[in-house]
């Protein structure tokens, strides 16, 4: 595709598919490393970063790949999307993908199912039914998770119930930005799942690298 060709895409932004011109591309070839950590002196495939505008909202969403790669199997990278590290069980990971996809139309509906997701992951880490507030504290107890993120994960409850119940309090859709923020530090970044799947593969790597020498 050159600078100007439309393509019909899924909008991350606004969850319409509709035409989305390429305004950006970008390639080049970075640095690459062997398993014996040394720069390799092999030609490596280039990288690529483009850029679409959508038709519908006029957002940006930025998409990565490698050649000879093509445009579909490209790697989201801007905005952020509905999808988790694979160290998250599905139960986990389909609930947060089903909320990312009506964030921005239907905050409540967002806010309902990342309270979902909580209760997956409780069940996942085999805290027994009852109370999601009780549920989570015994994840806090556990040190599963930090004190902080169990008072984060206290608000998103709390917003989970907003989102559920025909109250006065509704979720808006900035409610739901650090909503999402949070879940993913609780969940992805930091903690439950992605640091500990990382420190045993970097485990694992180290004591390969040792057994070859």
């Amino acid at each position: 595709m050159e600078i100007g060709d439309d393509r019909l895409m899924t909008c991350p932004h606004c969850g319409n598919q509709t035409p989305h011109k390429l305004v950006f591309k970008h390639t080049y070839d970075g640095r690459w490393y062997g398993s014996d950590g040394k720069l390799s002196e092999e030609p490596e495939p280039s990288s690529i970063y483009f850029a679409f505008e959508c038709a519908t909202c006029h957002d940006i969403s930025l998409y990565h790949l490698f050649e000879p790669q093509e445009y579909k199997d490209a790697t989201l990278m801007y905005p952020q999307s509905g999808t988790l590290d694979e160290s998250v069980p599905s139960a986990v990971a389909n609930n947060y993908r089903e909320a990312k996809a009506v964030q921005n139309v239907f905050p409540n509906a967002f806010a309902v199912l990342i309270r979902r997701a909580l209760e997956a992951m409780c069940d996942d880490r085999g805290v027994p039914t009852g109370r999601l507030q009780q549920r989570l504290e015994q994840l806090a107890k556990r040190r599963e998770i930090p004190p902080i993120l169990a008072e984060i994960t206290s608000v998103l409850r709390t917003l989970g119930n907003s989102g559920a119940h025909n109250t006065s309090q509704c979720v808006t859709v900035p409610m739901t930005w650090k909503m999402d923020e949070f879940f993913r530090a609780l969940v992805e970044v930091e903690y439950v799942y992605i640091a500990p799947s990382k420190l045993r593969e970097f485990r694992q790597e180290i004591k390969d690298d040792q057994a070859d020498t």
